[in-house]
């Protein structure tokens, strides 16, 4: 497989438009789909060895997302940015701490030990430097604590707000390794929204994922690609 070239997907399930998008979003992640190259939808289509509609509509998604921008030549993959990071944390930012908010108001009780649970286990992992099982249960502590607001616009614009700062991290920055002291701050959040503090799980969330943008933002300077990087392309020419 040549660079910029993704891997054909094994099968055509229900899913396929999710299978899709996360074909997509992990190439980028991995910048087999470099930052500021060019995407073709129907070259995409080839490689994955699927049919242009999930194409387009896991692109729409990305779009949305902000993993792929418009360009007058078609979409192209976001460059690295410091300030890609720092709208991403602060959009995040304000929306999960209306949801701490709101899930202190309506998580039940089995939501509120669903969430303590995933703080107690993200902290383990943290503690024994498992990486992989800290972050694996850090986006369910997130996802948890979205679901528990039952409000389900919300719970979509977190969950398209993790993909984006995950993806943005995990490309462009380097590991901070401070997902103890991040843990633990799980802890005070999941403790405020069992007790049906609206205030201090908002306030907590908040500060949480803004404590989240400074390590990832110390970690290393991001610097965006070179002028001629929108020349590359994944399958030259604009989006079909």
């Amino acid at each position: 497989m040549s660079p910029n070239e993704l891997q054909a997907l094994p099968a055509r399930p229900d899913n396929l438009t999710s299978m899709v998008f996360e074909a997509i979003r992990d190439s980028i992640v991995d910048a087999t789909l470099a930052p500021g190259s060019r995407i073709s939808e129907a070259s995409v289509a080839a490689q994955l060895n699927v049919s242009k509609t999930p194409v387009r509509e896991a692109l729409l998604r990305l779009r949305h997302i902000g993993l792929v921008e418009s360009t007058q030549r078609g979409l192209r993959v976001v460059r690295p940015s410091v300030k890609a990071i720092r709208d991403a944390y602060e959009f995040r930012a304000g929306i999960e701490g209306v949801a701490g908010r709101y899930a202190a108001h309506r998580a039940s009780t089995e939501e509120h030990e669903h969430i303590l649970v995933l703080a107690h286990t993200s902290l383990e992992h943290a503690e024994q430097h498992d990486g992989e099982g800290f972050r694996r249960y850090d986006r369910k502590f997130h996802q948890a604590i979205a679901a528990a607001t039952h409000n389900v616009i919300l719970q979509q614009s977190i969950e398209d707000s993790l993909v984006l700062t995950s993806a943005l991290r995990e490309r462009d920055v380097a590991p901070s390794g401070d997902s103890a002291s991040c843990a633990r701050e799980h802890l005070v959040v999941a403790e405020a929204i069992r007790a049906g503090n609206p205030d201090v799980a908002s306030k907590a969330l908040t500060e949480h994922i803004h404590h989240v943008m400074s390590l990832v933002l110390s970690a290393r300077p991001v610097t965006a690609q070179p002028a001629d990087a929108e020349t590359a392309s994944v399958g030259a020419g604009t989006t079909a």
